[in-house]
């Protein structure tokens, strides 16, 4: 009596990709979360140089509001002189940002009142009464900038009783 011969066996190799994408977008997802953004409320802006630099000592960004002084660069406009490679003096031309969003001078005194309210002092000043806000401020203006921009945010941020206040530079860079 003949052996009963079970059928050969075809073995198939084809991977299952399904997973093996989930994973990829699971990766993607994982980095593009755990990338530091930081950097997206910073406008492209060339820091004045000077010499007495000190290094920020302050790594804490949590009560750190960042004012940028940029020139518009947005699409369609035009400006001859910074085109040029000029300095431009039109203020009409600078913007004020916080967190990659343009403001005006009176819109740049509201939104500093809102960021004042985020962190308070817990005791008023004793000569005026007024409570100060613990929040500092990092202006960060261009070297070209007119810097009657910077006094306007120096101003506001008096308006709105914050009084820690910094201005970025760069070191010049060693010769």
């Amino acid at each position: 009596m003949a052996k009963f011969q079970p059928p050969p066996v075809e073995e198939s190799v084809s991977p299952n990709l399904i997973p093996m994408i989930d994973i990829m977008f699971l990766l993607l997802l994982f980095f593009m979360l755990g990338a530091d953004m930081s950097q997206r409320e910073l406008e492209e802006v060339t820091l004045p140089q000077a010499d007495m630099v000190q290094a920020d000592s302050n790594t804490q960004t949590g009560d750190l509001t960042t004012v940028n002084v940029h020139h518009r660069t947005d699409h369609g406009f035009k400006c001859a002189v910074a085109d040029g490679g000029g300095v431009c003096r039109d203020e009409s031309h600078w913007l004020m940002a916080i967190r990659g969003k343009d403001y005006t001078r009176d819109t740049l005194n509201m939104q500093l009142q809102v960021e004042a309210t985020l962190s308070v002092e817990p005791v008023a000043d004793p000569k005026t009464g007024k409570q100060l806000s613990a929040r500092m401020v990092m202006i960060r203006a261009d070297q070209n900038a007119p810097y009657g921009l910077v006094q306007k945010v120096i101003e506001a941020c008096s308006f709105a009783n914050i009084y820690k206040i910094q201005v970025g530079a760069a070191k010049p860079p060693k010769a």
